[in-house]
């Protein structure tokens, strides 16, 4: 069952205080046949430490180090020098279930055609939750991000598109690496059982996206698959402004008020 390699890629940019556990959500993996890659994005804190100490812990951790560049550097960095066929990105706040290699590996070896192999979603942190997985095409993706960037693929693929957009520096990149992953054909599969623990934070870079900076981001997404983009009418209930309304509290408040008159009426 282990017979192949996995290359998890850690990026770490100040976020030291979470590595210990993230890496050893690594440690847990039933799978094992992995080499983990530390990356240290220039971090000011004690992240060198920390992953040094794991290295002793394990002969397959490893660990690099770059001057601050931002995360696409710092996975694609990661990536040129991995070895394994398949490639997961884990940051290094955030967390994989023992079973994560086992499930997604087994889904992803199943059929050539399968690109991407993702997982069932939780959130932790500030907030708790659970995303349901649904199904997968290229035309909803084009419309939102469907996958998280701790999804299963192959180095092969990551090579073909020619890995992170460094032009996708601010966000979105993971948006944009998986419409190049998939826009020549090729499915996304979900290993339901494998859950990967998305730590929601106060502060990070996602959710300090203002609407500028998300307007900007898009245009940059869409000038880089605007070919693509023509050749869909995507439904406008999924689209992420769409999703963004129906979960907005004005939206739920609304729903309630009016709720009694749309009974009268009926």
């Amino acid at each position: 069952m282990s017979s192949t390699l996995v290359s998890i890629i850690v990026p770490c940019f100040n976020q030291a205080k979470y590595l210990l556990e993230t890496v050893e959500s690594v440690f847990s993996q039933i799978y094992s046949n992995w080499e983990c890659i530390i990356i240290n994005d220039g971090s000011t804190d004690n992240t060198k430490d920390v992953a040094l100490d794991l290295m002793k812990r394990d002969k397959r951790v490893h660990f690099i180090n770059q001057d601050n560049q931002g995360v696409c550097f710092a996975r694609n960095n990661a990536i040129k020098i991995s070895k394994g066929k398949y490639i997961l990105c884990l940051d290094a706040d955030d967390l994989i279930s023992p079973n994560f290699l086992v499930e997604t590996v087994k889904l992803i070896e199943q059929n050539d055609d399968i690109k991407v192999a993702t997982s069932t979603v939780c959130f932790f942190g500030r907030r708790k939750g659970k995303l349901i997985p649904k199904s997968y095409s290229l035309e909803k993706l084009l419309a939102h991000n469907q996958l998280v960037v701790t999804s299963l693929f192959r180095r092969s693929d990551f090579d073909r598109v020619g890995g992170f957009s460094n032009s996708m520096s601010e966000g979105f990149e993971d948006w944009d690496f998986w419409i190049r992953m998939i826009k020549d054909g090729g499915k996304i599969e979900c290993a339901e059982d494998a859950v990967f623990y998305y730590r929601l934070l106060r502060s990070s870079r996602n959710s300090n996206i203002d609407n500028e900076k998300e307007s900007r981001l898009r245009f940059k997404l869409w000038n880089n698959h605007k070919e693509l983009y023509s050749k869909y009418f995507v439904d406008p209930r999924d689209t992420f402004e769409y999703a963004k309304i129906a979960q907005s509290k004005e939206f739920k408040i609304g729903k309630i008020i009016l709720k009694p008159l749309r009974i009268i009426k009926w």
